[in-house]
């Protein structure tokens, strides 16, 4: 693993693309970790909230062989799958069963509560990824979430304090065994995966348009440009990122 620890940093996202802009050439799969992210960013730029050293906050960089832009949420789903292992593993290891959960596009939830955020940010050559910056927040030790309800952590459901820096480099692993054979697995087979952790499958769910209505309807899956099925009554849509919100 090369892993490079910063004692504070705004964002690790925003450091490390810095670095893949300035540096011409940097080792596949280089993470970097701080204990202390003071201006973490999520999807559409929300802020991501996280107490110091009680959290985990990485970015890793991908440099896929040959990955199309097409391609894009076979990244998605594999990043959320090796973060959703490695959880699961801690669980196993307190002998707990609890629900676990992949929110399209790519939260991590325990309970129907958030834990962890993967936020993916593409440089492209054409029609192809160049390289990957991986971002994941996850909720490690931190206990209370102040003005967010639908928070939680690792801590509140085994009721101790994690090694955070194991916890990271069970991630990096799995992260690295998924990403190498990315190129080599067809779509149904992360699929495959990737749906039996997808929040609310075949459950009538409340959604909402950027217009700010409200209407029902019954996730169906998730296609391979990462567009969400969603049947309502009338008839069955296919939404992308910005066009729908699940709420819970």
């Amino acid at each position: 693993m090369n892993i490079i620890e910063l004692k504070t940093v705004d964002s690790t996202n925003r450091y490390l693309k810095e670095l893949v802009h300035s540096e011409t050439s940097l080792p596949n799969f280089l993470t970097i970790w701080t204990p202390q992210q003071t201006a973490g960013v999520g999807q559409y730029g929300a802020k991501w909230q996280t107490e110091p050293y009680q959290n985990l906050t990485f970015s890793m960089l991908f440099i896929p062989k040959k990955l199309l832009l097409q391609q894009a949420f076979l990244l998605n789903m594999s990043v959320a799958i090796a973060v959703v292992r490695a959880v699961e593993d801690v669980l196993r290891e307190h002998s707990l069963t609890e629900e676990l959960y992949i929110k399209w596009p790519n939260d991590i939830l325990i309970n129907n509560k958030k834990i962890g955020g993967i936020l993916i940010e593409n440089v492209l050559q054409g029609q192809q990824i160049a390289k990957s910056v991986i971002g994941i927040g996850l909720n490690v030790n931190q206990i209370e979430f102040e003005g967010l309800p639908k928070a939680s952590s690792l801590k509140n459901i085994v009721k101790k304090d994690l090694d955070i820096e194991q916890l990271m480099k069970r991630i990096v692993s799995n992260l690295e065994k998924e990403l190498r054979v990315i190129e080599k697995i067809s779509f149904e087979e992360i699929y495959n995966v990737y749906r039996k952790y997808l929040f609310r499958l075949e459950k009538v769910s409340t959604f909402r348009l950027p217009e700010g209505i409200h209407f029902m309807g019954i996730i169906k899956g998730v296609t391979s440009m990462g567009e969400l099925i969603v049947a309502t009554e009338e008839v069955i849509k296919k939404f992308s990122l910005k066009q729908i919100e699940l709420l819970y």
